[in-house]
């Protein structure tokens, strides 16, 4: 049995110009949704995310760090915004605490509010100016995310 190849006699194809045409917008189309992608990416990550106000100072005498906050997210508590200290060479000088647990005695450090359980505007973190060196990375934190990150 002889087998039929159907062959199109036509050799018409899409035009150079509709090809390249053609090609310039499908580059265009996937340059556009990888730029999409990677600036989703890239935003809201690390050090870069600062929702926290804080001023950071020395008492008159130098031995504390004085901490102050200056505009901070509403609905932060104390048992649930964490102060993280590093060295200056990163090693950890205070782990993970929250402000409530704070103890000057202890860490060195002390969150001085109105009492209530409220992280409010006007409080401070009072640090140690023996226990944390110059260039130590303070970094202030909600469990998830870092609200505040600065140098000493």
């Amino acid at each position: 049995m002889k087998k039929l190849w159907l062959i199109r006699k036509d050799q018409e194809a899409v035009s150079p110009v509709i090809a390249t045409i053609l090609m310039v917008a499908i580059t265009v189309v996937l340059a556009a949704v990888l730029y999409v992608m990677v600036s989703g990416l890239l935003g809201g990550t690390g050090d870069t995310v600062t929702t926290m106000g804080v001023d950071k100072g020395k008492s008159g005498d130098g031995t504390r760090w004085i901490l102050t906050i200056v505009d901070t997210p509403s609905g932060l508590t104390t048992g649930g915004t964490f102060i993280e200290i590093f060295k200056p060479d990163g090693s950890i000088n205070l782990t993970k605490t929250d402000f409530a647990a704070l103890d000057l005695t202890g860490e060195g450090a002390e969150f001085s509010g109105d009492g209530d359980t409220t992280v409010e505007v006007g409080e401070r973190v009072l640090l140690s100016a023996t226990w944390y060196a110059i260039g130590s990375k303070v970094q202030i934190s909600d469990g998830t995310r870092i609200l505040w990150s600065g140098t000493l």
